[in-house]
C-alpha cells in the first residue's frame, strides 16, 4: 500500500513538472521544471526496482541533456526585460515550501526502495550486457528517434536565437 500510494505521488509529480514545464513563459523555469519531471521518472524507476534505469535518467537525462540546454538557453542571450520582474518574496515563500515537499518526497522513495531487499544478486535478475542488448536490439529505432528529436530541438532553439528581433 505505501509503494503503491508513492507511486502516485511521484506520478503526479511528474506530470504537475511537465505542465508547469509546458506553461511557463521563462525558459530556465520551464528546463527546471523538465529537471523536476525527469527526476520524478527516476523515482518512479527506483520504485520498479530499476536502480541502473534511474541513475542513467539522473545521470544522462537530468544531467547531461539539462546542462546542454541550459547552454542552448545561454546562447540566446536573453535580456533583463524578457525574463520578467524580480522574484517576490512569495517565490521564495513557494520556493521554500517546494524544497520542503521534494525532500519529503526524496526521503520517502528512498526509505521504500531500501524497504524492499532482494533475497539474491540483485545484478543476477538483470545483467546489464542483456539490458544492452535488449536496448540496441528490440528498442534501437526508439533510442535513435529520441536522440534525432533533441538533435531537431536544439537546431529549433539556434534557429530561433539567430532571427532577427521585431521592430529593430
Amino acid at each position: 500500500m505505501l509503494l503503491k500510494g508513492l507511486f502516485i505521488l511521484v506520478a503526479l509529480g511528474a506530470i504537475a513538472g511537465a505542465i508547469g514545464m509546458l506553461v511557463s513563459p521563462n525558459p530556465v523555469h520551464s528546463a527546471l521544471f523538465l529537471v523536476w519531471t525527469l527526476f520524478c521518472v527516476a523515482a518512479v524507476y527506483l520504485l520498479l526496482g530499476a536502480e541502473f534505469l534511474a541513475v542513467v535518467q539522473i545521470i544522462v537525462y537530468a544531467g547531461a541533456i539539462m546542462v546542454l540546454f541550459l547552454f542552448i538557453i545561454m546562447l540566446l542571450n536573453l535580456r533583463r526585460d524578457e525574463f520578467g520582474p524580480e522574484p517576490m518574496s512569495s517565490q521564495w515563500t513557494f520556493g521554500l515550501i517546494f524544497t520542503a515537499l521534494l525532500a519529503i518526497g526524496l526521503v520517502s522513495v528512498i526509505s521504500a526502495a531500501l524497504a524492499l531487499k532482494f533475497s539474491g544478486d540483485p545484478l543476477a535478475l538483470t545483467s546489464i550486457p542483456d539490458l544492452a542488448k535488449e536496448l540496441f536490439r528490440k528498442h534501437l529505432l526508439a533510442f535513435e528517434i529520441a536522440s534525432l528529436i533533441l538533435l531537431i530541438a536544439m537546431v529549433g532553439v539556434v534557429v530561433l536565437a539567430k532571427r532577427p528581433k521585431e521592430g529593430a
